[in-house]
């Protein structure tokens, strides 16, 4: 029990289950049938990105063995090293196959991913120790993720990319949240992110320009491309409410409670309008015929 006990923390399963939102996003946003979500390419694609975001994480903890201990949040990684390596070469070598399977284009987006991943958390010398380097990694990987979700089922097309610049907006302006939930831990590591350089106060307000801009992206394109108003509207919902209740905790001492809270607000929320938004697709098909 211990053994398996310590491979799921590695894994960090909970963490790569939130990722894997944004990509299934992508994938539904592609499909046209209610058949298609019953394939064998969707079966495999959901293992695939499993898989390769269960290899990242993998990597991340290992890369991060020497820096994490300063982090209470991270405590229970320590001393994983094993179980890192297994997990890193198992599930990467997983997904690669899998991705095969369906498009060899994919292995080549999954490879891709797993470059910049790593060139985020390279030990020391890695983007995740960069103030905006690491936020930019964020933005560019959660585009080739939502993209690579849509290229199950449809062929990548400027639409398709239009809509995965929202999603990648959203995931960083999560990142720089992040940055602001781990300011202590990472300043004692001497990990320079955007928060320990540019300070808490400062890196809160461009965390909230991020999803504000965000916000204002999707409502934006989907008055531009009426027929992705009705598909976008659960995330243009989810927008406001988000800035409302930003603006609202504003004046709220800054600390890491504040930012986790936070976290936990937003999490639900853009949860709350994928579900609404996959929950149409399936069953109002005909709304969004073109």
């Amino acid at each position: 029990m211990k053994q398996l006990s310590a491979f799921i923390k590695s894994a960090r399963f909970a963490e790569v289950s939130i990722l894997l939102g944004f990509p299934m996003i992508g994938l539904f946003f592609a499909f046209k049938s209610a058949d298609q979500l019953i394939s064998l390419p969707v079966f495999l694609f959901t293992a695939a990105i499993f898989s390769l975001f269960t290899s990242i994480y993998a990597f991340n903890g290992l890369a991060g063995i020497e820096t994490d201990f300063h982090n209470s949040r991270l405590s229970d990684l320590k001393g994983k090293k094993t179980s890192f390596i297994i997990t890193l070469a198992v599930s990467l070598a997983l997904s690669f196959i899998l991705f095969f399977l369906i498009k060899p284009a994919l292995a080549l987006f999954a490879a891709l991913s797993f470059l910049l991943w790593c060139v985020y958390s390279f030990p020391k010398k890695g983007f995740k120790y960069r103030p905006v380097l690491g936020t930019l990694i964020h933005f560019a990987g959660q585009i080739i993720h939502f993209l690579m979700g849509y290229a199950v089922l449809a062929p990548i097309d400027e639409g398709s990319a239009a809509v995965a610049v929202y999603f990648a907006l959203l995931f960083s302006a999560g990142h720089i949240n992040h940055e602001l939930i781990d300011h202590d831990a990472d300043d004692k590591a001497g990990i320079r992110t955007g928060a320990v350089c540019f300070g808490v106060q400062t890196w809160e307000k461009v965390s909230f320009a991020l999803f504000l801009l965000a916000a204002l992206y999707i409502s934006a394109l989907s008055l531009l491309k009426k027929e992705l108003l009705v598909i976008c509207f659960p995330f243009i919902i989810a927008g406001i409410i988000h800035i409302i209740f930003k603006i609202c905790t504003f004046k709220k001492p800054s600390g890491q409670t504040k930012f986790l809270s936070e976290r936990s607000f937003y999490r639900i929320l853009y949860f709350a309008a994928g579900i609404a938004f996959i929950t149409a697709r399936i069953f109002n098909l005909s709304s969004f015929t073109e």
